[in-house]
């Protein structure tokens, strides 16, 4: 069990990291984004986003199930700190596919149809709503990132001086 609890350990933190990495870049973007006229944003969202849904989608899922299975596992091996910590970083993880689901994939659906010349006088509400989406899943994907690598970093330290102290 202890092998599949590394497993899983590993496979979340890089999921969660690449979730956090992701939906930080749209972040960044943003004041560049807005300073373009609709055709223009209509073009970079149309051109620019295919491996974003991709990758993210995939460590989204992937990474909340083994954030969950972790969770149940570390539950199951009496070890409570570990099963609170995975099931932040579950939770964080979910609610970033909420807010794609709710946010990102009604604009993504409209801006897949819309050509320059069919773009909508309020485009710029879908575009401010795409972007509050992303800041907020990288809210919660930086939330399960620092919760998930700084547990790790201080239950290092502590075994470290366990250990230290042990001698």
């Amino acid at each position: 069990m202890r092998s599949l609890m590394r497993v899983l350990q590993f496979v979340t933190i890089i999921c969660v990291a690449l979730v956090f990495g992701l939906t930080l870049t749209h972040v960044l973007q943003a004041p560049g984004s807005r300073a373009l006229t609709g055709a223009e944003w209509l073009t970079v969202q149309n051109t620019f986003y295919g491996g974003f849904a991709t990758v993210g989608g995939t460590c989204e899922v992937l990474g909340a199930v083994s954030a969950g299975a972790l969770a149940v596992l570390s539950v199951l091996s009496g070890k409570r700190r570990d099963a609170l910590i995975a099931g932040i970083v579950c939770l964080c993880l979910i609610g970033t596919l909420i807010v794609f689901f709710v946010g990102n994939l009604p604009v993504n659906a409209r801006v897949a149809v819309w050509s320059p010349d069919t773009l909508p006088a309020d485009w710029r509400d879908y575009r401010n709503t795409w972007e509050t989406s992303h800041a907020i899943s990288t809210l919660l994907s930086g939330i399960g990132f620092l919760v998930l690598t700084g547990s790790l970093v201080w239950s290092r330290k502590r075994a470290a001086a366990g250990s230290h102290h042990a001698r």
